[in-house]
């Protein structure tokens, strides 16, 4: 009988704990700190095509001369034309008297003929010059370029001097005519072919490799009109600014 008197207490001492345990609030765990704003996503940033030669927008008169000047060119603002046709203006008009040598800063490639032509553009055509046309020079035939013969750059007409049509680059200043090269040993490189197998590689490689500075390039069995010279211009062909007629 003493064990069970002793028992009672003992569960009312565990019932009393128990109930008094149920009766006290849960402890809860510490707030969860706010969860950072979730970024949205960043798209990449998509590289900018390169424009196409010479068809980006022309920059201020005072930019594009300094440029020019800046990377060695010599020139002469010219005059604006004076014409019966109001669509033939020029967009920074500038007389391109010489360009260095990228290979030889110190060499200069003379434009004798001094071609009016839109700023722009001279630079199009002066790279040309600096860039391709002196190296592959001296490269294949071992003989600096020391000219570039051209005809007058700016013209005020149709394309191929058609009484109607489309205007021609020229009419804007934005194409050129080279006839040909005049070499540091006194000879020339004619666009015109003249059976010498040798210059007539050196002139189709130039001739190629002006895709990438033009969007025309004409030349010697192209048409009746670009027998003896080879045409260069940046005019754009159809919906796109990438698109070439390099025949």
């Amino acid at each position: 009988m003493r064990a069970s008197f002793l028992t009672v207490p003992i569960m009312l001492h565990v019932w009393l704990t128990v109930a008094r345990a149920a009766a006290e609030p849960v402890p809860l765990p510490p707030p969860r700190p706010p969860e950072p704003p979730i970024p949205e996503p960043v798209k990449p940033a998509m590289p900018n095509a390169a424009p196409a030669p010479g068809l980006g927008p022309e920059t201020s008169s005072e930019n594009c001369l300094s440029r020019l000047r800046e990377l060695g060119f010599t020139l002469e603002p010219a005059e604006p034309p004076h014409t019966r046709n109001a669509q033939c203006q020029i967009d920074v008009p500038i007389h391109l008297l010489s360009v260095p040598v990228s290979s030889h800063p110190q060499q200069t490639v003379v434009l004798k003929e001094k071609p009016i032509l839109a700023c722009a553009f001279a630079e199009n055509f002066g790279r040309w010059i600096s860039d391709l046309a002196a190296p592959v020079i001296a490269g294949r035939m071992g003989i600096d370029l020391v000219a570039v013969r051209t005809g007058p750059g700016f013209e005020c007409r149709n394309r191929n001097g058609s009484p109607t049509g489309k205007l021609s680059a020229h009419a804007q200043g934005r194409a050129i005519d080279v006839s040909h090269f005049e070499l540091s040993d006194g000879g020339s490189l004619f666009i015109k072919p003249n059976g010498n197998a040798s210059h007539a590689d050196t002139i189709a490689t130039l001739r190629r490799a002006a895709c990438g500075w033009f969007t025309t390039i004409l030349g010697p069995g192209s048409d009746p009109s670009h027998t003896d010279h080879l045409h260069l211009d940046v005019e754009p062909h159809g919906s796109s600014d990438r698109y070439r007629i390099c025949q």
